[in-house]
């Protein structure tokens, strides 16, 4: 195989536009101002692609113009007659949610990462007069750290484009891109001394390696293959491309001093500060920001990431995430060597930080150029806080939308937080500069993104059971549709009902709770992740009640991809449901030495589990077929397939090895209610459970202990295959669950 660093990788030459933005935003920035968004005054052909690919049958009925920028907002304009509809935008972004407005509002089509439901009528109608509207914030940023691991560790590019046009068409601007950063700590390293076999065995694979960008954790999965890294290196600069032409601004993963374990021995005179651990995962080395080493490794990695992705506006910096430790060094200081680091080498870009636990520590704050800082604020998801620019201590900041951990189907998220307090806190918190959609798993909660990404065009709150109504209508397509809209009208006085209380006794309360059929078995667990929410905000009735409604929509409603999507998912949410009213009676049975009472209630336990397993296997989103599908085009080497394969699979499962998996509690972390998971997993777990159950009461002996890590190894190392086409009939299979879940045979039974 050739040299490593031989490999040529096209090099990034940046439009005057993405010019024109980057040195805009950092100069509004360091004044203290707000930056105006992204504007590219030559060509939109690329929006105008993204309308093509989304709305086949109607773009030729859409015309798109840029017009010229007035004023800091970026501006979008509707107008046209029946058939010839006319959008201007001062960028991309604003003529793409312009037109997705007016799609929403007037033509009652739904632009969804979860399904597009395009205009039902032949000709597009003309808007009564012309909308206007503008962005409250210039930036509109997406994507969690942990977003590549738990959905698109190896999606392919055509995946990744229809991920784009969505996030176009949604008002986003700014995008986190870690693909791609393998093969800058690659190079990186390479030029430090180190032997191609030592930096792949230190590099993670895939679906693991953007923990290891945050420190969290070394070495896992690999080596990592060679030709991976070069393949995957190239995915993001294509990705990368098709951000410039839409006007999309990247961010990049910076460097904060992340060096393998045996740095300090390699280079004894360089101080490398040890990191411990991070559930059971041993830490990556940090090298003191103040070492003279730490400017010499720093100006090589921007070096390099420079020649494969060109420049950023924004660079992500996580020191300490989740832990680790400064030791002697000064944290003021260690801020001010990585700000220095990142200005040398990208003089004006904005250094990204989380407010996440206790995160950033204002130790840090208080010895960087805060206005240059570009803080996701995500505590907002689970307490009010009322003065960001005191807690922030004038560093700009945008709120973080964090409604999933682990990229969980679970259904639910605030809509009071996201659609009536987040569109108005312009005017209270002064150094706001934006949204961020920050979920750590994407393409779920579709009702949450469609809110969430709308409020950053908004100036006041919404009506949110209005704003439902409108949302039932544009989502099938059928406006006036009475059962689908009392079915959303349900849905958002039950899983959407939540909102930020300062209430932990949930757990991690900014997302929905997960499937106890999903959890390691036992008789009183409350969550499948270890930080799970234990119970469930909502009357499971209410639930219950919109799955009726739903499954009474009309036929023109249930005859879209949505509504398939909607059914699947709220019926899905009903079945997970019913194991929290049922565990506690299997208990009490067990308690009771009532065998024939056990049996009855685990039987049905273990049905309702294979309906939900037939049910999510019509449609694609829910297949675990669809997930492990994107390994396979990575490689034709049947030992890579396998390592891909191994490391898509152990992500949802054991999560890591056996210490970090059963004692570092990071096991079904990224539990999913997925077809062909449910059943060969999920379900063997809760039969071997089971049956060690009855044969305890059957021998009076007790239970046996069963080794859950190898029943996950099992499964991850089967090679068994898993389509990706949707089987079945989503509405009939809806209909005998809801049927079956009326009549209940273990009635009176504990």
């Amino acid at each position: 195989m050739k040299n490593r660093n031989s490999v040529s990788f096209p090099r990034h030459s940046r439009r005057a536009g993405c010019r024109k933005w980057l040195n805009g935003a950092s100069a509004l920035l360091l004044a203290g101002g707000i930056a105006t968004g992204s504007a590219r005054a030559d060509d939109i052909q690329a929006a105008r692609d993204v309308v093509a690919r989304l709305l086949p049958a109607h773009a030729g009925q859409i015309t798109l113009d840029l017009a010229p920028a007035s004023g800091k907002a970026e501006r979008y304009r509707v107008s046209g007659r029946k058939g010839h509809i006319h959008v201007t935008g001062s960028s991309d972004s604003a003529i793409l949610f312009g037109l997705n407005w007016y799609l929403k509002y007037v033509v009652h089509a739904g632009i969804s990462p979860n399904e597009v439901t395009p205009p039902t009528m032949e000709k597009l109608p003309a808007p009564d007069h012309p909308i206007e509207g503008s962005a409250t914030f210039p930036f509109r940023y997406a994507l969690n750290e942990n977003t590549d691991g738990y959905t698109s560790p190896y999606w392919n590019w055509e995946r990744w484009q229809h991920e784009i046009d969505i996030y176009a068409m949604n008002g986003l601007n700014t995008l986190l891109i870690e693909r791609g950063t393998d093969a800058v700590l690659y190079r990186t390293f390479m030029r430090l001394g180190y032997r191609d076999e030592q930096i792949r065995a230190w590099l993670s694979m895939p679906a693991h390696i953007n923990w290891q960008l945050m420190a969290n954790m070394c070495c896992y999965g690999g080596p990592v293959p060679r030709d991976l890294i070069e393949k995957r290196a190239q995915s993001a600069r294509q990705i990368i491309d098709r951000l410039h032409e839409l006007g999309i601004q990247p961010v990049l993963p910076g460097f904060y001093g992340m060096v393998p374990d045996d740095f300090g021995k390699r280079f004894p005179d360089a101080h490398v500060v040890d990191q411990g651990e991070w559930n059971r995962f041993r830490r990556p080395g940090w090298l003191d920001p103040r070492d003279p080493m730490f400017a010499k490794v720093a100006a090589i990695y921007y070096d390099e990431q420079k020649k494969l992705f060109g420049d950023a506006p924004v660079y992500d910096i996580q020191p300490f995430q989740e832990g680790g430790s400064p030791g002697d060094v000064p944290l003021a200081a260690a801020g001010q060597g990585i700000q220095k680091a990142l200005d040398t080498a990208h003089p004006g870009a904005m250094w990204m930080l989380m407010a996440w636990y206790e995160e950033p520590d204002a130790r840090m704050l208080a010895g960087v150029d805060r206005k240059r800082l570009f803080i996701v604020d995500l505590e907002q998801n689970t307490r009010v806080r009322e003065d960001r620019n005191r807690d922030f201590q004038g560093a700009p900041f945008l709120y973080g939308g964090l409604w999933d951990f682990g990229g969980r189907t679970s259904l639910g998220g605030s809509s009071y937080d996201y659609g009536v307090r987040l569109p108005g806190l312009w005017q209270t918190q002064k150094n706001m500069i934006g949204t961020a959609v920050f979920p750590e798993g994407m393409d779920n909660n579709p009702y949450i993104f469609d809110l969430f990404t709308e409020a950053a065009w908004r100036r006041a709150g919404v009506d949110t059971t209005r704003w439902t109504q409108d949302y039932a209508d544009r989502r099938y397509g059928q406006p006036g549709d009475v059962h689908a809209r009392r079915a959303w009208d349900l849905l958002l006085r039950s899983a959407f009902s939540y909102r930020a209380t300062g209430i932990q006794d949930y757990g991690e309360i900014s997302a929905a709770p997960d499937s106890l059929f999903n959890a390691q078995p036992s008789l009183d667990t409350h969550s499948a992740a270890w930080n799970g929410m234990k119970v469930l905000p909502y009357d499971p009735r209410m639930l219950q009640s919109a799955l009726d409604e739903l499954l009474q929509a009309s036929d023109a409603a249930r005859a879209t991809a949505a509504y398939r999507y909607d059914l699947v998912d709220v019926t899905r949410q009903v079945v997970a449901n019913q194991a929290r009213a049922l565990l506690p009676r299997i208990s009490d049975a067990f308690a009771a030495k009532d065998r024939a009472g056990l049996h009855a209630l685990t039987t049905r336990w273990l049905e309702l589990m294979d309906r939900q397993d037939a049910l999510l296997s019509t449609n694609a989103f829910f297949r675990v077929g669809t997930w492990l599908s994107w390994t396979r085009s990575w490689s034709s080497d049947p030992a890579e397939r396998s390592l891909m394969d191994y490391d898509a699979r152990v992500i949802l499962t054991n999560w890591g090895g056996r210490t970090a998996s059963q004692v570092g509690h990071l096991r079904d972390y990224a539990n999913k209610d997925w077809a062909g998971l449910t059943k060969d997993y999920y379900r063997t777990r809760w039969q071997l459970f089971f049956s060690s159950l009855e044969t305890s009461l059957a021998t009076g002996r007790p239970p046996r202990e069963i080794d859950w890590y190898k029943v996950g190894e099992d499964w991850c190392r089967n090679g068994r295959a898993y389509s990706a086409t949707p089987e079945g009939d989503s509405y009939a299979i809806a209909q005998e669950i809801h049927t079956f879940l009326a009549t209940d045979s273990t009635a009176g039974t504990h």
